[in-house]
């Protein structure tokens, strides 16, 4: 891949990196891990954007935000106490070089089903600041995924009141399922993901909460899954049973 590549550019602003994109359809470039998975890729410009895009994290009385360049280890040693964000950060990539390398921005970009990371931003959906060049604020289920994400931002309650639970068959393993609920003021979201073909997600209100509303959920997220080397549907289906029973367990 890297031999192909016969352009690399580093904007000042993020409206030269959008223009430069425009211009040469090269590919942003922001963090450590994306382009070594790019075998066999046509890419023939780079826009390199690590000096553009906010690399902070700062945590006041009510929420946390974090740069789009900070990575996944970053994450994992600033926020240890908040268990749920520094559990997904550690094991979407269970390798501490490569989380040294891999960003936040990088796991929402590229959307990865079987990333815990990004499942559970779905699930809390944070507010996103966009560049497209101008500044655009967007929750993280509504962004398209044009522009360049910069930082993303949530509620330290968002946080406590969530939970995760996977399955692998090691604990260094990619997770064959991933479960995240949210409780939210009058809601509760499910976010169901892993070695399947697409996150599922689905919203419901806490009152209609019931064995058939979970049996629902079940079925439905059921569909993006297949009989593999890591076990059944009917299997699978359980582990999501049991998945969102850890999940709840975990909310405060």
């Amino acid at each position: 891949m890297w031999s192909s590549i016969k352009e690399i550019y580093l904007p000042k602003t993020f409206k030269e990196a959008i223009e430069s994109q425009s211009k040469s359809k090269g590919v942003f470039y922001g963090g450590g891990t994306y382009l070594t998975a790019q075998k066999g890729s046509k890419i023939r410009h780079l826009i390199d954007i690590n000096k553009i895009v906010d690399k902070t994290i700062q945590i006041n009385a009510e929420a946390i935000t974090i740069g789009a360049s900070v990575t996944l280890q970053k994450i994992i040693e600033k926020l240890l106490k908040y268990k749920a964000v520094s559990y997904s950060a550690r094991y979407s990539c269970y390798s501490k070089n490569i989380r040294n390398q891999r960003t936040i921005g990088g796991e929402i970009a590229e959307r990865r089903v079987e990333s815990e990371l990004f499942s559970y931003l779905l699930a809390i959906n944070p507010l996103l600041d966009v560049r497209t060049p101008k500044k655009e604020i967007i929750y993280l289920r509504n962004w398209s995924g044009k522009g360049i994400l910069n930082k993303l931002s949530f509620s330290k309650i968002d946080l406590n009141s969530s939970g995760i639970a996977r399955f692998a068959v090691l604990p260094s393993a990619p997770a064959f399922v991933i479960v995240v609920i949210a409780r939210k003021t009058l809601e509760l979201d499910f976010v169901i993901s892993g070695k399947a073909k697409k996150v599922y997600g689905q919203t419901i209100k806490i009152s209609d909460f019931d064995k058939q509303s979970l049996e629902d959920i079940v079925n439905r997220s059921i569909k993006y899954f297949k009989n593999d080397q890591y076990g059944t549907i009917e299997y699978k289906k359980a582990m999501i049973v049991t998945g969102i029973q850890r999940a709840v367990e975990k909310i405060k």
